[in-house]
């Protein structure tokens, strides 16, 4: 009997980074599969821990399975391939589709921050169009045989294309979550609960609180829009490029046609998130029914008469001479780069603005240090008032919370339970959770933990 483990690399008792190793055994042959390979996101791009060595030679990887398209689970892939890897890399064909804009996007970013760092790119442009060549998209439901073990994608309900990564191997079936969307999810269709789980590796991001329903969250976004139009100020919206842009402006496009909310000019600053956008719209098979219908009978979800889309840094800096009241949206979501930053910098220190945070901040993040009431901080080396009123929404989120995650857990039925991605506490507190409502034997392993199976 060929014998599995798992070796939890990184991604263990922090959101980000999720880079998880199986190995699989059968006397002289062994099987290594990656699952996931993702930039540590914290403060900057530059986050010294990408720059590091990986803990296992990607020379003996034979394959990666990526479970999404966000950066911290895809951003250290060029990384693999330049220090060696040669298999394969598998995706749901939107992953595969935002991949290349995904990474790109992580170049630059990673580019620019060096540079203010001091520190050395893991990789460069080059390396992404090496690595996207390995790259092979699999629909959900397909299995593909690397080695000794079988994988199967199945729908992880996260954001477009997501999915959970199943391994039978060994005569055990483990699966990882990657990241584990809500039921019921905003764009995307309800996630699978796949059967005959012995192990499961589970996300914990929001392992230790609840989310508020999307109905509330869009009366509370609702309440900043009227407030800033009142106020005849700015609304800005740091959010991620993939999903949760997606999911706001579905939100702002309902709310308007409904006449629920007064005709505000809405910017969204972000390249990234047009050309993402743009991949929704290709995939409608991919996303929740009646959003699927809407783009089916050419009603666009994600547009509206009053939506400007700044592509160009000119027209990006024109948002700046617009009057108020306006909203803008651009990235990055955590306020760690991209263009928000500049707006904060500008709109930050004026009593009329709103920063609406819409997405987790993770510690040592700039919207971390924003949502806990800081009245000063640095943004790219200025010292910036903090005037503005700084306010979270948690209702957005595409991820599973911890009933959410609880529940999922319970309809697998797994006989043991990891727990991963998400801060300590976070981690720790779900796993008492599920080992004391579910009996399961529960670990929350350290980086660089192997595990036998």
């Amino acid at each position: 009997m060929a014998q599995i483990s798992i070796t939890f690399a990184r991604g263990a008792r922090r959101v980000t980074g999720s880079n998880f190793l199986v190995t699989v055994v059968d006397g002289a042959r062994t099987t290594r599969i990656l699952i996931d390979c993702g930039l540590t996101q914290g403060e900057q791009f530059c986050d010294p821990t990408n720059g590091e060595t990986f803990t296992y030679d990607p020379t003996e990887i034979g394959a990666v399975f990526f479970t999404h398209a966000h950066a911290d689970h895809i951003g250290l892939f060029p990384k693999l391939v330049k220090e060696g890897f040669k298999g394969r890399a598998y995706a749901t064909a939107p992953t595969r589709d935002l991949m290349p804009v995904m990474l790109e996007d992580s170049v630059s970013l990673m580019r620019s921050e060096a540079t203010r760092c001091g520190t050395d790119v893991p990789y460069v442009m080059d390396d992404v169009v090496h690595a996207l060549k390995m790259l092979t998209d699999i629909p959900y439901g397909e299995t593909v045989t690397v080695g000794d073990a079988r994988v199967t994608l199945l729908n992880a309900g996260h954001i477009l294309g997501s999915a959970l990564v199943q391994i039978d191997a060994g005569g055990k079936r483990v699966v990882f979550t990657g990241d584990l969307g809500r039921v019921p999810s905003i764009l995307a269709p309800d996630r699978d609960v796949p059967e005959g789980v012995d192990v499961l590796v589970t996300e914990s991001v929001y392992g230790n609180r609840t989310h508020a329903s999307v109905s509330d969250s869009e009366q509370e976004l609702a309440a900043a829009v009227q407030r800033s139009y009142q106020e005849q100020g700015t609304l800005l919206i740091p959010a991620f490029s993939l999903e949760r842009t997606q999911i706001i402006l579905a939100a702002l496009d309902r709310m308007m046609t409904e006449g629920t909310l007064p005709k505000v000019p809405v910017y969204m600053d972000s390249p990234l998130a047009a050309k993402v956008t743009d991949i929704y719209r290709a995939y409608p098979a991919f996303l929740r029914p009646e959003v699927r219908e809407r783009l089916e009978r050419g009603d666009d979800p994600f547009s509206f008469p009053t939506l400007r889309v700044t592509v160009n840094t000119e027209s990006s800096h024109l948002i700046d001479v617009a009057p108020s009241p306006k909203i803008v949206i651009a990235g990055a979501g955590m306020s760690h780069g991209g263009r928000i930053r500049h707006h904060e910098q500008k709109y930050l220190p004026l009593k009329n603005t709103t920063l609406l945070l819409v997405g987790y901040q993770v510690a040592g993040s700039l919207g971390r240090r924003l949502k806990d009431g800081r009245k000063e901080v640095a943004i790219d080396g200025v010292k910036v008032k903090v005037r503005a009123r700084v306010a979270a929404i948690g209702g957005f989120s595409a991820h599973a919370d911890r009933d959410d995650i609880v529940g999922f857990v319970e309809a697998v039925k797994p006989r043991r339970v990891f727990v991963v991605l998400g801060e300590t506490e976070a981690a720790t507190f779900l796993a008492q959770r599920i080992s004391g409502f579910l009996g399961l034997p529960t670990d929350v392993p350290q980086e660089g933990e192997t595990y036998e199976l």
